[in-house]
């Protein structure tokens, strides 16, 4: 993996959405581990153990997964593009096939879309994540996703557990009118209420949030990537080799093991620049 010389984010936007998501990671954690579990079982509980092995499984996907997805460098600039002789380059942006980026001032291949933000040339450029600050492209659209789908199961099971917690082991102290306010406006209350319980019901409420948020997340790109699209192509089925080859474009070749731990090597079948070997091999396939 390439490291990107920049990896900071560009944009206030940007900075604001990273350092929320890398703040409210840790501190759900804690919150879970160190308050919810202990609550629902009891300090001594055996059963707190069993949470905390799941727990730290899943803060570890989701950290390092969303560190590969900032480091990693996914523009034209990684790979040495050499443009058949026997294509034309077309100009303009956004183009399927091989054209001009009058910005980069330089060729890109099919799929390589522009980012005013990043400022480079991204190969297969699905989209610009503002709480990554940084495009997903083709060599870190892996990263990406299994950062979405951990984050999706985590903040699911946080929200069981918060539910449980907040609604049975500590109830009587929330089931009030006032609870139904706070929840709604929690940021708000935090000026009026600055008690421990106040802060419980912002991080549950993130958590909800969150869950439904990966979740629509994880639908939209998983089916994409299923069908060999990228957010810039939906509808088009160029590139679809059926959804165990998709797969393999985004998780490599040991797509089944990717969601243990983003260590595992898994090579990409293909460099991100020649697609028309792979548009043939779709349109053999149909």
């Amino acid at each position: 993996m390439k490291i990107r010389k920049r990896f900071l984010p560009r944009s206030v936007q940007d900075a604001v959405a990273t350092a929320f998501m890398a703040a409210i990671i840790p501190v759900t954690f804690w919150f879970e581990v160190y308050v919810v579990i202990p609550g629902v079982h009891g300090s001594d509980s055996v059963f707190n153990w069993i949470h905390f092995v799941p727990a730290i499984f899943l803060l570890f996907n989701i950290s390092v997964n969303m560190l590969a997805v900032v480091m990693c460098d996914t523009s034209c600039g990684t790979e040495i593009i050499n443009v058949p002789s026997n294509v034309a380059v077309a100009g303009g942006l956004g183009s399927r096939s091989w054209h001009l980026c009058s910005t980069c001032e330089a060729v890109a291949p099919p799929r390589a879309w522009h980012c005013n933000t990043c400022k480079a040339c991204i190969l297969k450029r699905d989209h610009h994540c503002v709480f990554t600050g940084c495009c997903i492209g083709h060599k870190n659209h892996r990263y990406f996703i299994l950062f979405v789908l951990h984050l999706f199961v985590a903040t699911l099971y946080a929200s069981i557990l918060n539910n449980y917690f907040i609604w049975f082991v500590r109830g009587e102290e929330f089931r009030n009118w006032t609870s139904l306010v706070k929840i709604v406006f929690p940021l708000a209350m935090l000026v009026i209420d600055t008690s421990t319980k106040q802060y419980y019901l912002v991080i549950y409420l993130i958590n909800m949030v969150g869950m439904l948020f990966t979740g629509v997340l994880l639908i939209y790109h998983g089916r994409l990537i299923l069908s060999g699209q990228v957010v810039h192509e939906r509808g088009c089925l160029d590139y679809d080799l059926g959804w165990r080859e998709n797969l393999r474009m985004v998780l490599g070749q040991r797509w089944h093991l990717t969601w243990l731990s983003p260590f595992i090597r898994s090579e990409l079948p293909i460099n991100g620049v020649n697609w028309d070997i792979v548009q043939k091999q779709a349109n053999k396939s149909k």
